[in-house]
């Protein structure tokens, strides 16, 4: 259906084009007498045919030109199939802007006033308006065919280039970083701008967009613009699309699709503070919990007093027996690293997508395997990943063994990574927090059975931590010496700010200048079923962590909830 819909775009933008005033005047013949008219239907026909068919048969020669480079690089990079060709007559043969389109209608417009009030003025529009359209349209085919071969065999030599870099490339979460392309000797056609435009993922909140003049041809260019936001995760950006415009915005020519680039944001590593100290059922230790350690009042050796040293360890008989001052030196506890390992649960189920996306409507079939999470989800993610380094760090820093178990993604599949943190090396294991994201094909019981059996080490059994969000924790037991840390995400929504204006605001004023496309009307998002609201968000999440509480509490394993307050990450009792 895809592909119908573009070959009929494809269409509408060359032969259908060129027939719409001929279809324009037939049906206002077909409403109104037009019969003054009728008899220089044919000398009309004529001119039209000797101005008109030569534009639209130059316009398909290099049209066609284009798409064969475009389908030959295409092949040379391993893509098949029909797909390729539709994609590339798609993108070739659409050079009409929108403001072009608006243009191509108000000419047709005139066209009907023409012949239905017979008023010769609205003719005159009607043909200026097509007229420029038409040697517009064709104008900018020809000139960017042989403008792209330039550019090809520019970059080919080497004479050419655009480049595109993140600086820096790996940061911390919410820190600035600035996208920056370079232009090396790119031809521009006269007349025209050369323009780079890229929808970038949604949670960096904006698209690239760069217009430049014909200065790119002569020298090398640098622009930059930072980022709107750089949360936490690993972002493969590009190619980004180059395109020409002429300087009326009429039409717009594809050039090619170049400068890829990747970003990682690691999580952010904030401390983790206990709201109370935890208690622990038994004597023993966990990863959750650690005992007082005192020194005894038990002596296995003596040595000289120095000064400073306590005088209520003085051992005086021995001092008198020695002629010097003698001090026990007290016994002490020593200390056992414990092994912990930390289990991320990234597992989305279906139906939480259809709750927290669709506003409860059902998915559509096959979409279940490829279902992302929504944004809202998201950032319950960043809290969970946050909770989750957070904690590998206070362990690492009080002696512990830890290692991170996580599930990512690896191309098209699912793999399970499991990383010893090591210190000095916060880097190195926080960036498989980047990696993290919610999957629908490990659950924890599946995540438990990829990874081996950890080893206990002396005096101290090995213990999990599960850090989850609680949406699914499936119907085994866990395992002896199993803790939970539950994220509560219902603190992490937001609520959507509310227009006032409402509809009036949309007509009456707009996001962007007056005439830039991007104040057009968005069929497809007008027609989008809505998110649910925030409260309704905010409540399921609850739901589903006092569920991982109480499914916690029957297996009677620790379980504390972790919260960001302020800059810090709270462990708090549920």
């Amino acid at each position: 259906m895809r592909t119908l819909y573009r070959l009929l775009r494809a269409g509408m933008h060359t032969a259908l084009l060129f027939v719409l005033p001929w279809l324009t005047g037939a049906l206002v013949g077909m409403v109104f007498d037009v019969q003054e008219v009728a008899e220089t239907s044919g000398r009309f026909a004529t001119f039209f045919s000797m101005i008109v068919v030569p534009l639209l048969v130059l316009q398909l020669a290099a049209i066609a030109v284009k798409i064969g480079r475009d389908v030959r690089a295409r092949r040379a990079e391993g893509a098949r199939g029909l797909a390729v060709l539709v994609d590339a007559v798609d993108r070739h043969v659409r050079v009409l802007t929108g403001r072009g389109m608006g243009m191509a209608a108000a000419s047709l417009a005139m066209v009907g006033l023409a012949l239905s009030a017979k008023w010769g003025q609205f003719g005159v529009l009607a043909v200026a308006g097509l007229g420029i359209m038409y040697i517009a349209s064709t104008g900018a085919t020809i000139i960017s065919a042989f403008a792209v071969r330039a550019f090809d065999d520019r970059v080919r030599r080497g004479r050419g280039a655009i480049d595109r870099e993140m600086s820096p490339t790996v940061v911390d979460a919410g820190d600035a970083v600035e996208e920056r392309f370079v232009l090396a000797r790119v031809p521009v056609p006269p007349g025209f701008r050369l323009h780079i435009e890229e929808e970038l993922p949604t949670r960096l909140g904006g698209d690239t967009r760069f217009a430049l003049d014909r200065s790119v041809s002569r020298a090398e260019v640098t622009v930059a613009a930072p980022l709107p936001r750089t949360p936490r995760g690993v972002y493969r950006l590009g190619p980004a699309h180059i395109w020409y415009e002429d300087v009326l915005g009429l039409t717009r020519v594809h050039v090619a699709a170049h400068a890829k680039a990747s970003l990682r944001a690691l999580p952010r590593l904030r401390p983790v503070v206990f709201e109370r100290r935890p208690k622990s059922m038994t004597k023993s230790e966990g990863p959750l919990s650690i005992l007082s350690r005192i020194a005894t009042e038990e002596h296995f050796r003596t040595r000289p007093y120095v000064q400073g040293d306590d005088l209520r360890r003085v051992h005086w008989k021995h001092s008198i027996n020695t002629g010097q001052l003698i001090v026990r030196v007290a016994e002490s506890v020593p200390f056992a690293p414990s092994k912990v390992r930390l289990v991320l649960d990234t597992y989305l189920p279906p139906g939480w997508r259809m709750a927290a996306n669709t506003g409860g409507r059902a998915v559509k079939e096959g979409e279940r395997a490829i279902a992302r999470a929504p944004e809202v989800l998201d950032d319950v993610l960043d809290l969970l990943v946050e909770g989750w380094i957070g904690l590998a760090h206070t362990l690492l820093r009080r002696g512990e063994s830890v290692s991170l178990v996580a599930a990512v993604r690896d191309g098209d599949a699912t793999i399970v990574r499991e990383i010893e943190c090591k210190r000095g090396e916060e880097r190195k294991w926080r960036a498989i927090g980047s990696d993290a994201a919610w999957q629908n094909d490990v659950s924890v019981d599946a995540l438990f059975a990829h990874i081996p059996a950890m080893p206990s080490s002396p005096g101290k059994p090995a213990s999990s931590v599960i850090v989850s969000a609680g949406l699914w924790l499936g119907g085994q037991r866990p395992a002896a010496g199993t803790s939970y840390v539950v994220a509560d995400g219902s603190t992490v929504v937001l609520d959507t700010p509310k227009d006032a204006l409402g509809p009036i605001k949309r007509l009456l004023f707009y996001d962007y200048p007056v005439g830039a496309e991007d104040n057009r009307i968005h069929w497809r998002k007008l027609f989008t079923p809505k998110p649910p609201h925030a409260d309704v968000v905010r409540r399921e999440l609850a739901k589903a962590a006092g569920y991982a509480v109480e499914h916690a509490r029957s297996a009677n394993a620790p379980v504390l909830l972790v919260r960001r307050r302020g800059l810090v990450l709270s462990l708090e009792a549920p």
